[in-house]
């Protein structure tokens, strides 16, 4: 059994998982719907669609650790999620050689951001929360006393220098499975706004990315620990340059309804964990 889990806040999958139900079973291996919030006990557990967590990051992480230690085992390899909850892991990347948007991460405090901008000389920086999703309290600065309210960030910040190409290029998203590049979208930002997430109206179009974007996003996840079983690889596309923006190894969008043989491909990648494991 493999357990999908939504969550309370949104419970509705979207279209192209309810598809994967039945390329699931077809493959010999039942699925459903839970949300984590219910701590559902299943073999397999794959987060796909947890998008409240970062309300409840210290609950999500005790689900994480206490699932594992009763015996159900994770699609994408716990220590892996847990290390990429927090953007803290940017910073990791870039210690690694990754070409890494320039990252600074710091306490939720006016002054320890005001500090990082000065140091880097940073005119303009975008402030975003440690533990956070889908650009949510991601505010474009000039002072931190621009930030009234501390709170959303209490799991410490990220401070990046804004950088005007993410305006006018949007973000290309490389989605992978067990390091295999499978397809891609560009997300391009309506006029007038920078943040490239579907709270902000962004255009999701199938992207054929340039040759040296896949390999720098493979790269990025042959420096992991553990190859993750399906992973989304966020950059901007520069000339002869991706930059990377975010890794999501957790709950990715993973726009399996932009290619035709998307769901059939991942059930085939799903089935191959469930049923190498010696459990449907």
């Amino acid at each position: 059994m493999l357990v999908i889990t939504i969550c309370r806040s949104y419970p509705q999958p979207p279209e192209s998982l309810l598809k994967l139900i039945p390329e699931l079973c077809g493959r010999g291996v039942s699925a459903r719907f839970d949300c984590w919030q219910n701590r559902p006990d299943s073999p397999f557990l794959l987060p796909l669609c947890a998008w409240d967590y970062a309300a409840e990051p210290q609950r999500f992480r005790r689900w994480l650790q206490q699932a594992q230690s009763s015996g159900s085992r994770f699609v994408n390899p716990p220590e892996l999620m847990l290390w990429n909850m927090n953007k803290h892991y940017l910073c990791d990347l870039a210690a690694a050689g990754a070409d890494v948007i320039p990252t600074e991460t710091a306490a939720p405090d006016a002054g320890a951001v005001t500090r990082i901008m000065q140091r880097h000389g940073w005119h303009e920086a975008v402030l975003k929360p440690a533990v956070g999703q889908s650009g949510k309290y991601v505010v474009r600065i000039r002072s931190s006393s621009e930030i009234r309210d501390w709170l959303p960030y209490r799991e410490g910040v990220i401070v990046q220098p804004f950088i005007a190409d993410i305006e006018t290029a949007g973000e290309t998203a490389l989605i992978f499975f067990n390091g295999r590049f499978s397809h891609a979208v560009h997300r391009r930002p309506p006029a007038g706004e920078w943040r490239a997430n579907s709270a902000y109206g962004v255009r999701i179009l199938p992207a054929e990315p340039p040759p040296f974007a896949v390999t720098a996003a493979a790269r990025v996840l042959a420096s992991l620990p553990q190859m993750p079983v399906y992973a989304r690889v966020d950059g901007t596309l520069l000339p002869e340059r991706f930059l990377l923006n975010e890794l999501e190894l957790i709950e990715p969008a993973l726009y399996l309804d932009t290619r035709p043989e998307a769901v059939a491909h991942f059930a085939d990648v799903l089935a191959a964990v469930c049923l190498n494991a010696g459990t449907a």
